[in-house]
């Protein structure tokens, strides 16, 4: 478990002189005795046969827990991220910090630093969905390259999204794209909108939603075992070169069936304005409560609007309750980003508009799954678009 993988290496070095030496960087490495692995059971396994699970959650007898990304000495992550300073700070949610970083080894990376951990999130809870994220591997879903657990301090290491998110892309809420200057994101998105930002082609929002459909599918299709999401929305749509789409941030420390309890009581699941209605009365989040919030993203794609906008006036405020009617009786061009212009096929839009839909079913036995609406993106709506820049 707490070997370094060679295909790793050349991401964060191999240096001998990070081992432990008592104290490291900003904070001070407490306790680790023979084992790399503070959660790795050194006991013979002929003795371990029929003690039974651990009472608190624990892996049961003979569980083999493996992670398939590398511990990050802290040394390094402290290096990396100078500390924790506020300058490589780039954004805060609700459980964790984020900070840019380039590791050892060149590679640009997302460091997140996850919030203090509650009494019932244990180690050993959290090191068993560090072994499912760490498993995760799809061209449309970011890589995890690496975490570091020391005492209550625990952190994650991210592949970097060059271009930005797509809240960022499509709302403006910053002023530079993945570093790019406003002058040269028109080149590759197809023009330049309001102060100078770049605008969205047709092109690459229906690759970005299908890309990230793809992203959700894998995690609840091919994935094993299978992943809810649980917090699709805008900003975890992350964007690469060529403004290819991955799904980031999966809510996997709400994955475990003991941690359910904890989540509907004491910490709100999602995102404001792309709850579906079902996680309102039972509290509980499915692959179609993922379905729902990914009909939102569409929504964002074809109309250049936020979820939930107090600027708007009262009819529009709520994007659902706005744009819905309308892709309903097919007057996709009433509620079409103005962006585009006239730049985007009229059939391929009535088609996104009408996945959306129904992805937005109230019922969700009636949404369809991730993988049949990756397909009809790929089939029927990408082939509409014939001649669209």
């Amino acid at each position: 478990m707490g070997r370094w993988w060679a295909s790793s290496k050349r991401v964060f070095g191999d240096r001998e002189d990070d081992e432990d030496d008592g104290k490291v960087g900003c904070f001070s490495r407490i306790g680790r005795k023979l084992s790399k692995n503070p959660y790795a059971d050194t006991t013979d396994p002929e003795k371990r046969k029929g003690q039974g699970g651990g009472g608190d959650g624990g892996p049961v007898a003979d569980e083999v827990l493996t992670v398939e990304v590398p511990e990050v000495p802290l040394r390094e992550v402290n290096e990396i991220t100078a500390c924790f300073s506020g300058e490589k700070l780039i954004g805060q949610g609700s459980y964790a910090k984020v900070y840019r970083a380039t590791t050892r080894g060149g590679r640009p990376a997302v460091v997140k630093r996850l919030e203090k951990p509650s009494k019932h999130a244990s180690n050993v809870v959290f090191f068993r969905q560090l072994s499912v994220a760490s498993r995760l591997r799809h061209d449309n879903f970011v890589r995890l390259l690496g975490y570091t657990i020391s005492n209550d301090l625990r952190v994650l290491v991210y592949e970097y999204a060059t271009m930005g998110t797509l809240h960022d892309v499509l709302h403006g809420d910053r002023e530079v794209l993945g570093g790019l200057p406003a002058a040269a994101a028109p080149e590759q998105g197809g023009g330049a909108g309001a102060g100078g930002r770049p605008v969205l082609s047709w092109i690459h929002r229906v690759n970005i939603a299908l890309d990230a459909a793809r992203g959700l599918e894998y995690l609840h299709e091919t994935a094993r075992p299978a992943v809810t999401h649980k917090d699709v929305r805008s900003t975890n749509v992350l964007l690469f070169e060529g403004f290819r789409a991955k799904i980031a941030d999966y809510n996997m420390f709400s994955q475990a069936a003991d941690m359910a309890r904890l989540n509907r009581s004491t910490h709100t699941l999602g995102s404001f304005g792309y709850q579906a209605p079902e996680y309102a009365m039972t509290g509980l989040m499915t692959d179609k409560s993922d379905v729902y919030s990914f009909g939102i993203v569409l929504l964002e794609l074809l109309t250049g609007r936020k979820p939930l906008d107090r600027t708007l006036p009262q009819g529009q405020r709520s994007l659902v309750n706005w744009a819905t009617p309308m892709l309903t009786e097919d007057r996709v061009q009433e509620c079409i980003d103005p962006k585009l212009g006239d730049q985007y096929p009229t059939a391929g839009a009535l088609k996104l508009g009408r996945i959306a839909v129904q992805c937005l079913q109230y019922d969700p036995t009636f949404r369809p799954s991730m993988g049949t609406v990756a397909r009809v993106i790929n089939y029927a709506v990408l082939r509409d678009q014939q001649g669209v820049v």
